[in-house]
């Protein structure tokens, strides 16, 4: 089997209950899986999947996508659905298999899915940033800190909010005081179901990182 991803720019409308239509600019990357073929040594023709990312591009530039709350998540949902469904049907025409799609918004923020998961699952993921001292001020340090969050079918929630809420509360002079309390976070559940499935931390100014 051979894997490949395809990645386009899109660009995004999305509504809430109560507020006015924003915009979006995600990189959305598609990854596939076919046997090669041993006469060719070929796969899917890349020209074809390009085609198929090109229509969904204007299918979903040319719709507005509403959460029926003040939170975007259902909205998420709602791209994700589209785009994959979109994209199965056309794989079933080249008989490949689409095995992930995620959708990274150039704020750092985004949503995925990947063939491992049910159609109704999803995982989306908020980066946070935090600073940190040693003993002085030369020991400063900058901590990004990004949560990923399983959503499950009809989630409401913000989930950017929620992982600031988890933060707010922490008081960590660096990165293994924030890992040790972070840990026992792992897996937090909120009330829809929805758990925080992996955390990552990453030292900007040290250039080193720890998944969690």
């Amino acid at each position: 089997m051979l894997q490949f991803v395809r990645e386009i720019p899109v660009s995004i409308v999305l509504q809430s209950a109560s507020s006015a239509r924003r915009g979006f600019l995600f990189k959305m990357a598609a990854g596939f899986s076919k046997p090669v073929n041993p006469m060719s040594g070929m796969t899917v023709n890349l020209m074809v999947v390009d085609e198929w990312l090109a229509k969904l591009k204007s299918d979903l530039e040319g719709s507005v996508f509403e959460s029926k709350s003040d939170s975007l998540s259902r909205a998420f949902a709602e791209v994700m659905a589209v785009a994959r469904l979109n994209l199965i049907e056309q794989c079933e025409s080249e008989e490949a298999q689409l095995i992930s799609l995620s959708f990274g918004e150039e704020r750092g923020w985004g949503f995925s899915w990947q063939h491992l998961q049910s159609p109704q699952v999803m995982t989306v993921s908020h980066a946070h940033f935090l600073e940190a001292f040693l003993q002085n001020a030369a020991d400063f340090g900058l901590l990004k800190v990004e949560l990923n969050w399983n959503r499950v079918a009809n989630c409401e929630a913000d989930f950017s909010h929620e992982g600031f809420k988890l933060l707010k509360s922490l008081s960590a002079r660096n990165l293994t005081e924030l890992s040790q309390k972070l840990a026992p976070l792992k897996e937090f559940r909120l009330s829809s179901g929805s758990f925080l499935q992996e955390i990552h931390i990453q030292n900007l100014s040290g250039q080193y990182s720890l998944k969690l």
